[in-house]
């Protein structure tokens, strides 16, 4: 294989950085070697070379974390590498989504407390954030927990409200309006996974589920989905109201 335009150090290393591909999060950094860079493209989960075990290592050989290959560019000086992957799991050996979970303040001190949630991939996740934190902890001069105390029709009625104005937006053509909209709607929509519980993160692995795969197949298999449940829900519902069958009393 033909890696003479990256640029290895004098221990044959190259750093690289791994990025979720779902959501931006920056997971770890670790170092390849030749081999463990054929290794990866090849198998298309990623391989390290271990400094502490002077070997290659493939991650979630053990833990089973594996990070399944996307892409992989090189920067500018070829001296660096980011690995575009999808983590099986979490990739911090603390069981951390992230590594990078720890804020380094101005003073040089170290802080941050070990969660899941504590380095978001990006604005949504950092929305989202801020509206768990409105459903634990309440403020009266807050609009989203006011959204969030006066219940689900609410919320959703916002939802359906915020739809149609990105609807019409559209429909004006003016681009500064559709953008305002959209990001009213992205919000809203924001709030109403909050009050369900569902993490932005398990939308990104749907999202990542169907990348590649025709819309139209995607929603065929919806519907047959769908159309299994209702069926079975009526064989279901028959079996409950159908009349015993055996001697008249």
């Amino acid at each position: 294989m033909d890696l003479t335009h990256l640029k290895f150090d004098s221990q044959g290393l190259i750093p690289a950085v791994i990025q979720d591909w779902r959501d931006g999060s920056l997971l770890m950094l670790a170092y390849m070697n030749r081999e463990s860079i054929q290794l990866t493209l090849e198998k298309k989960s990623v391989h390290f070379w271990s400094r502490w075990r002077n070997r290659i290592w493939e991650k979630g050989e053990t833990s089973g974390n594996k990070l399944i290959l996307k892409d992989i560019f090189v920067d500018c000086d070829g001296d660096t590498i980011l690995v575009k992957a999808e983590p099986l799991g979490p990739t911090c050996h603390t069981n951390e989504k992230t590594c990078f979970f720890m804020r380094l303040q101005e003073d040089g001190s170290v802080s941050g407390v070990k969660t899941a949630d504590g380095f978001g991939g990006g604005i949504l996740d950092k929305l989202y954030q801020t509206i768990e934190d409105r459903k634990a902890h309440p403020s009266a001069e807050s609009y989203t927990s006011k959204l969030l105390q006066d219940g689900v029709d609410k919320v959703l009625k916002k939802v359906v409200e915020e739809a149609g104005e990105v609807a019409l937006a559209a429909k004006g053509g003016k681009k500064e309006e559709i953008i305002y909209e959209t990001a009213d709607l992205l919000f809203h929509t924001l709030v109403a996974l909050g009050f369900s519980g569902i993490k932005p993160e398990e939308v990104y692995k749907e999202l990542a589920n169907r990348f590649g795969t025709s819309g139209l197949k995607v929603k065929a298999l919806a519907t047959i989905d769908t159309n299994a449940k209702a069926k079975s829900n009526g064989k279901a519902e028959a079996k409950t109201i159908a009349p015993k069958k055996g001697k008249k009393k």
